[in-house]
């Protein structure tokens, strides 16, 4: 692809041509006779690019991001390892990395914390990443690659940031070479933020600046840049289009005939952080995907939001009570009313917070990942903890309504819910 911005772009065909000739470079011209100074930025297809074919490993390679990169470097010729913990890896214990790193020349990371509890997602971070890194070392790995985000740097009122602000430190402090790769948020991804922001009433969103992306273009360019040379530093990727985040929501949320009213609110916290106009977008280098946001929507990942089935219809959350904890220092209790109506389901999710369910009325089947699919009818309770992943939500009739009531116990400034893969 060939960018160029400011002067005139029909100045530049030879160094189109040249590009596609295999020469990638920053240039910079001073137009002395038009008073014009242009960047131009060439930066080749990745299907142009002669690679040195590889053993590549992404850890987190069953997710969302993980499982459309590994896809994309095999059709690139690559040994694309997806390892996670479903394939025997685990990079928290380091069950079966060892074994999985041997031959490998590039190692990717793209797995997340199953618990963005403040705590937990710093253990899990910083424990992955000594683990990784030491592995790596052993098995002569030549470039560790990880998948962060945009901003991270300028959320650190966040717990969550705060550990990939750890985590980036832990790489940039190791011998091994490396590239860090700052994502914008992903389309996919969109009505979970909706989800996150709801407060039983409305979905509430700071009227910042946003520039996100699809996941398919973010594998791509993780694909590109393992598939090169490390950087030793940090590369920016983003969508080609800037929105405030309100409106982008409001516009995803009507593509789904979601009712819920989208208020922009600049008091309205991201991911437990007060954000500036420019958090959240990329600076002027970033290397930005193709898609669309309206050409997105006509694609097969927009009927799935968060790569999981959109419900027939939402359920309705009520707030009852919030209450500051005081003998347990920055946690709340929260309670709310859940009400599913007939065939209603929930998005695979998780808490993040310890939650007691007691039914109402009707009847729900709920399942965390690793246990049983239990059946509640009136007076049966459910329990989940904060590093449950919620896979089955939903209402047992296709006829009838369901209702119940939820207490959690969690950080005050973490959401009640978070997508997860």
């Amino acid at each position: 692809m060939l960018r160029v911005t400011g002067g005139h772009k029909q100045a530049f065909e030879g160094l189109r041509k040249r590009a596609l000739d295999g020469e990638t470079r920053l240039a910079v011209f001073d137009g002395r006779n038009t008073g014009i100074k242009t960047e131009v930025s060439v930066e080749m297809p990745w299907s142009r690019v002669e690679e040195t074919i590889m053993k590549i490993v992404v850890i987190g390679g069953t997710g969302l991001i993980g499982s459309k990169l590994v896809n994309k470097l095999r059709e690139h010729g690559h040994e694309a390892i997806a390892a996670s913990p479903n394939s025997g890896v685990n990079t928290l214990t380091g069950e079966g990395l060892a074994e999985a790193l041997k031959g490998a020349s590039v190692v990717v990371d793209v797995s997340n914390s199953p618990s963005w509890e403040d705590a937990a997602v710093l253990k899990f971070f910083e424990t992955s990443t000594r683990n990784l890194l030491s592995c790596e070392a052993a098995a002569g790995v030549g470039h560790h690659v990880a998948l962060s985000v945009v901003g991270t740097d300028r959320l650190s009122e966040s717990g969550y940031f705060r550990a990939k602000i750890a985590q980036e430190k832990l790489i940039k402090e190791s011998p091994i070479p490396y590239s860090i790769v700052h994502a914008t948020q992903f389309f996919e991804f969109l009505k979970g933020l909706a989800d996150t922001s709801f407060d039983g009433e409305k979905v509430r969103l700071p009227p910042v600046l946003f520039q996100p992306m699809a996941a398919d273009d973010v594998a791509t360019a993780v694909g590109r840049i393992a598939a090169g040379q490390p950087v030793n530093g940090m590369v920016e990727i983003g969508g080609p289009e800037q929105f405030r985040l309100d409106e982008l929501v409001r516009r995803r949320l009507a593509s789904l005939k979601d009712p819920r009213e989208v208020i922009a609110d600049p008091n309205a916290l991201y991911s437990g952080a007060k954000i500036s106009e420019k958090t959240l977008v990329p600076g002027n280098n970033a290397r930005l995907g193709e898609t669309r946001f309206e050409t997105w929507l006509t694609q097969p990942a927009a009927q799935i939001p968060s790569a999981h089935s959109q419900p027939t219809q939402e359920a309705k959350v009520t707030q009852l009570l919030s209450k500051d904890l005081t003998n347990l220092p920055g946690k709340e209790g929260l309670m709310i009313t859940v009400e599913y109506p007939p065939g209603s389901s929930d998005p695979i999710h998780r808490h993040n917070a310890y939650g007691f369910i007691y039914l109402l009325e009707g009847s729900i089947v709920m399942q965390v990942r690793g246990g049983k699919e239990t059946t509640l009818t009136p007076g049966q309770t459910f329990y989940e903890g904060p590093d449950d992943v919620h896979v089955v939500g939903r209402n047992a009739s296709q006829t009838k309504p369901a209702k119940f009531v939820v207490f959690f116990v969690k950080d005050k400034s973490a959401p009640v819910l978070v997508p997860a893969n």
